[in-house]
């Protein structure tokens, strides 16, 4: 009779819902294993709560795979390049490019982004130098790194070519470069989902 009680016991506290919803989640996810990763592999879109997934379908995928081709062997390369200097010339470019571009997502912060994407908005009006200390203040707040001076803070921008300043110290305008928009353009398209802190 004991042993009994004890079973039921046992058995009303694993079968209350919590426990339960947990048992089944985890046969699920053990289940569905293969297919989840493969849809967070292939995932392009997503939202939050209200949850609107979007993923490249297997189809395209394999279609896109065909873009993506082994590099030609260093002979085939010059006479390529010899062949179509302007074609060459682009593609180093591109490459080039997109190196720097990784480089300085690597190194950019959240804020400075914000403060990027501002000045593609305000095109070629540019904004008023002093007037983007609030984005040096709130990288201060979020990053608690106080030895970051605006000058430098803004100074890297104009240093990677983001950014451009003109004018005397008092009226300084800065303005974003096409370089500073090839960046962003750059940057939204490979992270569309990344977002950097600080």
């Amino acid at each position: 009779m004991e042993v009994a009680k004890l079973i039921l016991e046992y058995l009303k506290a694993v079968l209350v819902w919590p426990v339960s919803v947990g048992i089944i989640l985890i046969v699920f996810l053990l289940k569905f294993r293969a297919g989840i990763e493969d849809l967070l592999k292939r995932m392009q879109e997503g939202e939050g709560y209200g949850i609107r997934l979007k993923a490249t379908a297997p189809a395209e995928q394999q279609k896109l795979a065909t873009e993506v081709k082994p590099l030609l062997p260093l002979d085939e390369a010059e006479r390529f390049a010899m062949e179509h200097p302007k074609e060459a010339v682009q593609e180093y470019r591109r490459l080039t490019d997109n190196f720097l571009w990784e480089k300085s997502f690597n190194l950019i912060y959240g804020t400075q982004m914000d403060l990027l994407s501002a000045l593609e908005k305000k095109g070629s009006v540019g904004e008023k130098y002093v007037d983007l200390t609030v984005y040096h203040q709130e990288f201060i707040k979020r990053s608690q790194v106080t030895g970051l001076q605006f000058t430098q803070y803004v100074g890297f921008l104009k240093q990677v070519g983001f950014v451009e300043i003109s004018g005397d110290a008092n009226d300084a305008v800065v303005k974003i470069t096409p370089n500073g928009i090839n960046f962003l353009s750059y940057v939204r398209s490979q992270y569309p989902y990344h977002v950097k802190p600080f």
